[in-house]
């Protein structure tokens, strides 16, 4: 059916059509979602609410709706039900606040007021080439653009994000390159020491590393470990991955700021003369970052074989107040908290072993943290996933050096946080 545009301003991300124009289209009813189509096959998708204030033969649209498929007041569109995809278990969605504001700080006001995010996308149907224009978001204007689902919507079709009122994942990626700081966790007991960690298609990463680092006798003997097809140990793959993620923080020369923990029996956090938090410009940079080959690899040697990640996790979160505050937002940058363990938890000394509860209350006390676990040898793999999901967050189980250095290269370069739109109550 054809019929011609009317913008509405803000009415919740809906459309409404006269009773008439929906009785007359096969198998549409109110509440079902229609797909909209000029005759440049611009098209957007949208939930239609009846109404006999509006005129038969038109379709009054939201105007966030029109702007993300490029539709204007007055066009003529054709007017079809919408063919949905399965339900989605999660969706990816890209942030890009408009000129003025910074995107670290839209992140962290999405990471306290995700209800506001929540409530926006509420009946609201994604597809491909999807953007949202958020101009009444409360810290100013903000495209929300959809980056796709779980599973996959086919080109053409829509997806309901919460059409059975379960929970559904939202990934928040920032859209433009953001700032945040880290801090890395690493377990050194005595079982990472184990040679089991296969060598393959990490050339490139060498070689960014010869590159990041000025030239030592150490850094070379450190290298020299990795050749092709050869295995090393765990904690000589954790420095490696560790390295190169600091290297590239390094690279970007935009003030970040890391902090280390290792653990076994007991926690330890690395420092330098300066302190414990470590820019990734200025003097400290090149100090920390050729510092901590000696001192992870020194720490597996004196190691016992107790675990206490619940001690970790706390020490992790409790430090995030020592990093510096970001001058263009006035407040802490976001904080990527990355644990590496090849173990099972054993020890809790006061905190209990199960770190779950300790992640469930931090994460309450810190929304601007994102946490993930990594898995080697023979950690606890399902709880490592159940800490990552819970710390909002993601994990990893790495079987080889290639799978580890390329989940850290993409965490220091990307900052993500995967929250869920719960059930709305009734």
């Amino acid at each position: 059916m054809k019929l011609t545009v009317v913008n509405v301003g803000s009415i919740e991300g809906r459309a409404y059509m006269h009773p008439t124009n929906i009785e007359m289209i096969e198998n549409l009813e109110e509440f079902d979602y229609v797909k909209v189509t000029t005759e440049w096959e611009d098209w957007g998708a949208v939930q239609i609410l009846s109404s006999d204030e509006v005129e038969e033969g038109t379709i009054a649209i939201d105007d966030s709706v029109l702007t993300s498929a490029n539709i204007s007041d007055g066009d003529a569109v054709e007017v079809e039900p919408a063919q949905m995809a399965a339900g989605i278990k999660s969706i990816k969605l890209g942030i890009e606040p408009l000129a003025g504001q910074e995107v670290e700080e839209a992140i962290l006001w999405i990471a306290t007021e995700f209800e506001e995010l929540s409530v926006l996308l509420r009946n609201r149907p994604v597809f491909a080439g999807l953007q949202i224009a958020w101009e009444d978001c409360p810290i100013g204007s903000i495209t929300v653009r959809f980056l796709g689902a779980d599973p996959p919507i086919a080109e053409g079709k829509i997806g309901i994000v919460d059409p059975t009122g379960r929970e559904v994942e939202i990934n928040i990626i920032p859209f433009t390159e953001m700032s945040f700081n880290a801090v890395l966790i690493l377990d050194v007991s005595g079982s990472m020491s184990k040679k089991d960690m296969k060598v393959q298609n990490i050339s490139g990463a060498l070689e960014g590393l010869r590159k990041g680092l000025e030239e030592s006798k150490e850094l070379d003997q450190f290298i020299a470990k990795f050749q092709e097809g050869k295995k090393v140990s765990r904690v000589d793959a954790a420095a490696m991955a560790i390295m190169l993620f600091m290297s590239l923080k390094k690279a970007k020369g935009w003030g970040e700021q890391i902090q280390l923990f290792t653990f076994s029996g007991e926690v330890e956090q690395f420092a330098l003369e300066g302190g414990s938090v470590i820019s990734c410009v200025g003097e400290t940079k090149k100090a920390g970052i050729e510092s901590i080959i000696d001192y992870v690899v020194k720490k597996t040697e004196d190691s016992t074989g107790l675990t206490f990640l619940s001690g970790a996790v706390n020490e992790a979160y409790n430090c995030i107040e020592k990093f510096d505050e970001n001058p263009n937002i006035n407040k802490r940058n976001p904080t990527m908290i990355i644990i590496l363990t090849d173990g099972n938890p054993n020890k809790g000394n006061g905190l209990g072993v199960n770190p779950i509860p300790i992640v469930r209350q931090q994460v309450e006390d810190h929304p601007e943290v994102v946490l993930y676990a990594i898995g080697l040898g023979e950690a606890d793999r399902l709880m490592l996933r159940r800490v990552g999901e819970i710390g909002r967050g993601g994990s990893l189980m790495a079987d080889d050096l290639e799978t580890l250095i390329d989940f850290y290269d993409s965490l220091a370069q990307n900052f993500q946080m995967v929250v869920k739109m719960k059930k709305q109550e009734s």
